[in-house]
């Protein structure tokens, strides 16, 4: 229950971080854009990670059956 909302408040917390974040680099547009296309990359690459390991079922039998 405690670790739920830990990972609630951290998520909340890096969303508004987000948002101001593309806010500010809005409001200097010009340059913005360089910050803008890095986010938008570096966002890419994470949704890449996350789907690749929930599709590779490897980990998953790995995960499951290997002792500790």
């Amino acid at each position: 229950m405690m670790e739920k909302i830990g990972y609630t408040l951290l998520s909340v917390a890096a969303v508004c971080w987000l948002v101001v974040m593309v806010k500010g680099l809005v409001a200097v547009f010009p340059v913005g854009i360089i910050g803008l296309l890095t986010l938008a990359g570096i966002g890419l690459l994470l949704a890449k990670a996350v789907k690749d390991r929930v599709r590779n079922r490897e980990d998953d039998h790995y995960s499951k059956t290997v002792e500790r």
